[in-house]
């Protein structure tokens, strides 16, 4: 097997020309690196199981079993459990919060479009065990975010030992999310799907696929060696007794999810909000959060942990569905209060948990209202979890794959995909953000599916500004103003500064000729701060979409840019925003090899 560092590093056909390429085709060599990847994130999956069933075991059957806790079982000593998982876990949380605390997928989307997919390797540790720590201990989180973040941290130390490019790497940061998710649910399709939805934001290329498939592949392969085929959920035999009154129903099902999926993914971030504004040391944040999690845990034990023995409960119409429909609640504020205090866990298993509660309550209604024409509500509560995933992430294929791969059960295709697609249109519509895009919102990032809005964002309005605009000192008179406009100045509008260089103003182009063809005797009375206007002002620091938002409102044409102090540094039009948009395309396009 190839292991030598000086191999791997040709194999990534890096741009630096320092090394030699082997006679391996770029695509070739892409594929082997999924293998890796693979490989990887499989064992990097097994390892992260091992952690998850020690601490669940130490929590909950040897130090329960000594206070004379059961899983699932009411007991006013519960909440003892969760405080000593964020006791400990937090130890770390608090001195690496930047990368550990909370919910740490958007850090990974951040990775790829702020830092060419770079992810410390530390995280790698991170992820492994202060997840596990919290859910181990009845924390409400879900281990899948953890282990993609996990995934995505080894693809990335890979891509850095080879000293990969940002393209190159951006690719194998993706791979190994994807390969992570697959191991995770035995579902090889889910985690590719997951890769280009979530990962990579729906912006891929066709090259993209091959180190995918292989990754997810490989993961898989040596998943399933290790602990043969897994059904992640086992669900009783699905049927649809009456098509013509269900499936309209289960589309029903797919409306009520998305607002469900938009409740949660507000209820979520308001909750994590008043965690960031109270003011107390962030450790004594993490301990009150698991605190209200145990607390909440004495009522309704089945929110704790991850919840999957309770969600094959619910499928097979274990629980009343009144008793659903409050469990989907009492786990949407126990996963808030457990992920967003900044304990560390994902948030797919809690949206498993409430997706199949809220469809279960709703298959339940309906089989009082239709009990003659409607399945049971098993049935619904089975649709109900890829529907959830589907809006709260708006990632309809990434539902539908994972729901079939999760239950082996080709029958629930096609309610899943009304429910999906429903859920997904309907949540983007309410809602413009997903619980990942939201994050990366508050960060200052704004993230939309595509290429064009992804490579705006990844550049800096001082990269593609330029320092040559026209610019007129404010106290200038109209005389001044026409002599500069007709013999010195290159653009059609006047960027008006005071004596110290500072921006007050803008005169556009349609003033610059009212004011060409104005009185004489206004020569000597008007000046330039009067004709000026106050334009939208871009700082160096901003993205550049933020200029393309901006640009050609009221009738200006070039934005002014300026530094932290309000001085004049540099302008940006349309053409350079093109520019910088091509340029950067091009790069992308050579560093994949294609041109």
């Amino acid at each position: 097997m190839l292991t030598n560092r000086g191999i791997l590093r040709k194999l990534s056909l890096s741009n630096s020309g320092r090394f030699a390429p082997v006679r391996l085709s770029d695509r070739a060599a892409l594929i082997f690196l999924g293998v890796l990847v693979g490989v990887l994130a499989a064992f990097g999956n097994a390892a992260f199981r091992t952690a998850m069933d020690f601490f669940t075991e130490l929590f909950f059957h040897k130090i329960g079993g000594y206070l004379g806790i059961e899983m699932g079982k009411r007991h006013p000593l519960v909440f003892i459990l969760p405080v000593m998982g964020a006791a400990i876990s937090g130890i770390f949380v608090a001195k690496f919060k930047d990368e550990a605390k909370g919910y740490g997928l958007p850090r990974v989307i951040k990775a790829m479009l702020k830092k060419g997919g770079l992810i410390k390797k530390r995280v790698i540790i991170f992820n492994v065990f202060l997840p596990t720590l919290v859910i181990g201990s009845g924390g409400s989180a879900g281990r899948e975010g953890p282990i993609a973040s996990l995934g995505a941290a080894l693809g990335s130390a890979l891509g850095q030992y080879i000293r990969a490019h940002p393209g190159r790497m951006r690719v194998l940061v993706a791979a190994g999310a994807g390969a992570a998710i697959a191991a995770a649910f035995d579902a090889p399709i889910a985690g590719m799907m997951f890769a280009l939805e979530i990962i990579l934001l729906g912006n891929f290329d066709i090259d993209h696929f091959p180190p995918l498939v292989v990754s997810v592949g490989t993961a898989v392969v040596i998943t399933e060696a290790l602990y043969g085929r897994e059904v992640t959920f086992h669900i009783p035999a699905f049927s649809i007794p009456n098509p013509w009154v269900e499936i309209p129903l289960y589309a029903v099902l797919g409306v009520v999810i998305g607002v469900a999926s938009v409740g949660f993914i507000k209820l979520y971030y308001f909750i994590e909000e008043r965690f960031e504004s109270l003011n107390i040391p962030f450790y004594g944040k993490l301990i009150l959060g698991a605190f209200l999690t145990g607390v909440l845990g004495i009522i309704f034990p089945e929110v704790l942990g991850n919840g999957y023995g309770f969600v094959e409960k619910a499928l097979r119409g274990y629980y009343p569905f009144v008793l659903m429909g409050l469990l989907g609640i009492a786990k949407m504020v126990a996963t808030a209060f457990t992920v967003g205090s900044g304990n560390p866990g994902g948030l797919f298993a809690p949206g498993f948990f409430i997706g199949a509660m809220i469809a279960g309550f709703f298959g339940g209604l309906l089989a009082h209202i239709l009990p003659v024409h409607v399945g049971s509500p098993g049935a619904y509560a089975s649709v109900g979890i890829g529907a959830f995933i589907a809006g709260t992430y708006h990632a309809p294929l990434t539902g539908i794959f994972l729901l079939f791969e999760m239950t082996k059960d080709y029958t629930i295709i096609l309610p899943a995909l009304f429910s999906c697609v429903i859920a997904s249109l309907l949540a983007e519509w309410l809602f413009p953000y997903t619980l990942d895009t939201y994050a990366l919102h508050k960060m200052g990032i704004e993230v939309h599916h595509g290429r064009e809005p992804e490579i705006l964002e990844s550049i800096k309005v001082k990269d593609a500004m330029t320092k040559d605009y026209d610019v007129i000192w404010e106290g200038a008179s109209l005389k001044q103003i026409r002599d500069y406009f007709s013999k010195l100045a290159k653009h059609t509008d006047l960027f008006v500064v005071d004596k110290d260089g500072k921006l007050v103003g803008v005169i556009p182009f349609v003033v610059l000729r009212d004011a060409i063809f104005a009185e004489r005797e206004l020569e000597d009375f008007v000046v330039a701060r009067d004709l000026a206007v106050t334009p939208p002002v871009l700082r160096e620091d901003e993205p550049l979409s933020a200029a393309a938002r901006k640009i050609g409102s009221r009738k200006i044409d070039h934005l002014p840019v300026v530094d932290k102090d309000g001085k004049l540094v540099g302008m940006i039009s349309r053409k350079y925003i093109i520019d910088a948009y091509n340029r950067e395309a091009r790069k992308r396009a050579q560093e994949r090899g294609l041109s």
